[in-house]
C-alpha cells in the first residue's frame, strides 16, 4: 500500500524501494532505498561500484490531514571499481510544484 501512495500521490516513481514508515512525533516519515541496480558512475558510467557509506536526504512534502509527511531518502556514497572516483547517487524525485487555493475558497476573489 505504500510503494502505491509513494507513487500516486507523491510522485515517487523509479529508483527508489519503499522501506518503511514511521510515525513521529505527530508527522508521517516513509522511508526510502536506492535500488541497486539503478546505481551508475556519472564519470565513466561503470555498474561496478563500492559502497562506501550513505547519508539520509529529508524531504518535506505535501501533507496528509494535519499531519506533516516527510520523505527520508538514502543517498548511498560509492567508488567505482573502473575508474576509482567516489560519487553519491541520488535518483531524481518529482520537481516541486506550486500549490493554490481553488479560485471558490478566495475571499479575495469577490
Amino acid at each position: 500500500m505504500s510503494q502505491s501512495l509513494l507513487y500516486h500521490a507523491f510522485g515517487v516513481r523509479e529508483g527508489y524501494e519503499y522501506r518503511s514508515t514511521k510515525y513521529v512525533e505527530g508527522r508521517v516519515e516513509f522511508h526510502l532505498a536506492v535500488k541497486d541496480e539503478d546505481i551508475e558512475c556519472p564519470h565513466c558510467q561503470g555498474r561496478e561500484y563500492w559502497r562506501r557509506g550513505k547519508r539520509q536526504r529529508r524531504i518535506n512534502t505535501l501533507p496528509i490531514g494535519p499531519k506533516a509527511v516527510v520523505l527520508v531518502v538514502e543517498v548511498p556514497k560509492c567508488e567505482c571499481r573502473a575508474c576509482g572516483r567516489s560519487f553519491e547517487h541520488s535518483p531524481p524525485l518529482p520537481p516541486p510544484t506550486a500549490t493554490t487555493a481553488a479560485p471558490w475558497l478566495d475571499s479575495s476573489a469577490s
